[in-house]
């Protein structure tokens, strides 16, 4: 079983991003040996503090992501010999060609439609196993509502906000913290994923988590352009808003379940070990 050093600053797990970031971790411990370090995990998050814990672990890759999460305490890492992979989820916020990431053996990205990112290799977004219906909940949920669950109110959505204010009264929207969130993705008819346009075209984490659950999901995201065109067929694509308002009127059940099958092949265990070859 190989070992992965992941380091990451505990708070994290704690933010709305977990489920995105983190949420492999419980995932792939069938598959690999994996311990955390960093901000919160350890005492001190010295080079020799990394050192030691390299010597005793024994790694065979170190993982790092989302840049933001080492924020004035991450050790230069350049003189590390073991094999250090980083994916970048903030494209939008950095230069490829900062030198930051040349103490990487390996960079990918989540999305690579800005700037110069667009030659870096993607790492697409994955679905953990917690947004699969199971047998017993196949049979039992009753399906009901359309929702668009996440942020909509912040300073840098205001394609959501249209969304919210235009069809406030066909889509629930708010946020879902805990357990509570995978329920109701799987009690949805219908999920909304819009793109996060306010930073240009790009997927969402929660696009996968949507498809899993097995709800008919309304997107105007670029499956294509990001490596998954085999799911264009599973979703509902709208153009612009006032087509979005003729496909909010459909009969969802025909979508209902369609997509499980194809997104076992983006779940967490099939994407990682894609990174840890």
């Amino acid at each position: 079983m190989k070992k992965i050093l992941f380091l990451y600053n505990s708070a994290g797990f704690g933010s709305l991003n977990a489920y995105a970031n983190c949420g492999w971790i419980k995932d792939c411990s069938l598959d690999y040996d994996i311990k955390c370090w960093g901000k919160g995990f350890a005492k001190r998050t010295t080079l020799p503090s990394l050192k030691r814990t390299i010597d005793l672990f024994k790694p065979d890759y170190i993982y790092l992501t989302l840049r933001k999460k080492y924020k004035y305490w991450l050790p230069d890492l350049t003189n590390i010999k073991v094999p250090k992979i980083y994916v970048e989820v903030d494209t939008q916020k950095y230069n490829a060609n900062d030198p930051w990431y040349r103490q990487f053996d390996k960079v990918m990205c989540r999305q690579p439609s800005f700037g110069n990112w667009k030659n870096v290799p993607l790492f697409r977004w994955s679905a953990p196993e917690r947004s699969f219906p199971t047998k017993a909940e196949l049979s039992t949920i009753k399906r009901k509502g359309i929702k668009f669950i996440g942020h909509c109110m912040e300073r840098v959505y205001s394609t959501r906000k249209r969304l919210s204010k235009r069809f406030k009264k066909k889509v629930w929207f708010g946020k879902i913290k805990g357990p509570g969130y995978w329920l109701s993705l799987k009690r949805s008819s219908a999920l909304l994923c819009p793109t996060e346009s306010n930073y240009g075209d790009f997927i969402p984490a929660k696009l996968f988590e949507f498809l899993a659950s097995g709800a008919a999901v309304l997107t105007n995201c670029d499956l294509k352009g990001y490596g998954t065109p085999e799911l264009e067929k599973y979703i509902i694509r709208y153009k612009d808003l006032v087509d979005l308002h003729k496909k909010l009127l459909y009969d969802f059940t025909p979508y209902h379940n369609k997509a499980l099958k194809v997104m076992r092949n983006h779940t967490h265990r099939v994407r990682y070990r894609e990174l840890f070859r």
